[in-house]
């Protein structure tokens, strides 16, 4: 996913170069993505809320100038059927990254591994998880530390 702000350095490069300051000089655009994926790595995403506290900055102008450019967007075509998984063996697995996307997971997969990036993370989740296991068997919670 790109950000606000890129999609309006987007814009500028056209207006410079075409000198047209109709949105995105006018030409035709596709964009392609999925908004159930990552955020974009820096700045803000066009479908999230805009803080306008601060859009008397030059940044939070872009932001807003970028959201506006989005949905100047005419035409959305909506991809449903996913190829990059496709043949029977992946069906599950398909209705499970739909299900994830769109946070509706059921309870087959309530104890799939979770992946996190950092220690403190992955401490917090595993406290989380032991908690609610404890919480849905009845049974009690006995914490051990030891020291090396």
């Amino acid at each position: 996913m790109i950000s606000c702000d890129f999609l309006n350095k987007i814009h500028n490069a056209l207006v410079d170069a075409k000198g047209n300051t109709a949105p995105f000089r006018g030409i035709n655009i596709i964009f392609a993505g999925d908004f159930a994926q990552l955020s974009p790595v820096s700045g803000k995403q066009l479908y999230a809320h805009l803080d306008t506290r601060r859009c008397g900055t030059t940044q939070g102008q872009k932001n807003i100038f970028g959201r506006l450019l989005w949905l100047s967007v005419k035409t959305v075509v909506l991809l449903k059927m996913v190829m990059r998984q496709s043949g029977t063996e992946n069906e599950r697995f398909v209705e499970f990254l739909s299900c994830l996307r769109q946070g509706k997971c059921d309870c087959d997969w309530k104890d799939a591994p979770i992946i996190v990036c950092d220690n403190e993370s992955k401490d917090e989740l595993n406290i989380r998880m032991t908690r609610a296991f404890t919480q849905r068997t009845g049974r009690t919670l006995h914490w051990y530390h030891c020291t090396d």
